[in-house]
């Protein structure tokens, strides 16, 4: 599924059933009035036949071709990224092939590293397919060099790219994908947000960081808000998405008692897992044990990292 670049920011945030099946966070849509999205930041267009679009800031252009490169795809076009700085060539970044006859790749120009003079190019391409995957990339100035920074592989449209905590310098902020089938369908799922900067040519996650406090108080309002409260305490895909978020926060625990007052213990069958957290097909018998959900759910946080 390819999603449509102009969809609503609120729609963008929808992670689960009710959240329009899309584990997307907002980023670079803003509405301006005119009942359509535009970007927040200054974003490659294709026109309708078009095969490359530029955009460009200042001294920085960055320009998306669509070009056929045997060595990476021999039947489809790839699109590649190429940054110029003065009018000259500073780096070239191959995205990842879609199999479709249209573009879907994008190139933004923000500021992202407070230690630059010049701006960023987020590079975003996507791979194709109903719940996957857009290759993030920036190409930045590190020294006298440009170079690329390979973000990573994320579910959704690939627009992830927003200033946070208001200090003039965007990050990458999109959902932790462990959590999509892990306890529900794909649709049934909603995942905590996770937060990327980039800095000096890497990535650092900046998920806890006291300053986007109000960006997880925001996306968790956003997860509250889109639940039936009928459904609230029956969605396993839902909750587990929920205390996750909450735990960030500093507020898993409470969160994890809620879950285990008001789940339905009588009506859980339990489900065999693996305690060391490897795939249950590969689990050594001795390290498989069934367990309802509520158990389950404690034990994934603990092996991914959200301490209740």
């Amino acid at each position: 599924m390819n999603v449509d670049h102009r969809m609503t920011p609120a729609l963008r945030l929808l992670v689960a059933a009710a959240f329009l099946g899309l584990a997307a966070m907002p980023a670079l849509a803003e509405d301006d009035g005119s009942g359509e999205d535009k970007p927040k930041y200054p974003t490659t267009e294709f026109e309708e036949g078009a095969t490359s679009a530029s955009v460009t800031v200042g001294d920085v252009t960055a320009t998306v071709t669509m070009e056929r490169r045997p060595e990476i795809d021999k039947e489809f076009d790839t699109p590649v990224l190429h940054v110029l700085v003065g009018g000259q060539p500073a780096i070239e970044v191959p995205g990842v092939v879609s199999g479709m006859e249209f573009p879907a790749a994008d190139a933004s120009i923000a500021p992202m590293d407070p230690g630059n003079s010049l701006p960023e190019v987020y590079f975003s391409s996507y791979s194709g397919g109903a719940h996957c995957c857009s290759h993030v990339a920036v190409a930045e100035q590190v020294g006298d060099q440009w170079v690329k920074v390979d973000v990573g592989d994320f579910d959704g449209d690939g627009n992830y790219l927003d200033d946070l905590d208001g200090d003039g310098n965007a990050e990458i902020s999109t959902v932790d994908n462990r959590f999509l089938y892990q306890f529900d369908c794909y649709a049934c799922s909603a995942a905590p947000l996770v937060i990327y900067a980039v800095r000096a040519g890497k990535v650092e996650e900046v998920t806890r960081d006291p300053r986007f406090e109000k960006a997880h108080r925001d996306w968790l309002k956003e997860m509250e808000d889109s639940i039936d409260p009928g459904d609230k305490w029956k969605s396993p895909g839902y909750l587990a998405g929920w205390v996750a978020e909450k735990a960030i926060l500093g507020e898993g625990a409470a969160a994890f008692r809620d879950l285990t007052e008001h789940w339905d213990l009588k009506t859980d069958e339990g489900e065999e897992v693996c305690t060391s957290g490897a795939d249950i097909d590969s689990c050594p018998k001795a390290q498989r044990v069934v367990m309802k959900f509520p158990d389950r759910l404690k034990l994934f946080l603990q092996q991914n990292g959200y301490a209740l």
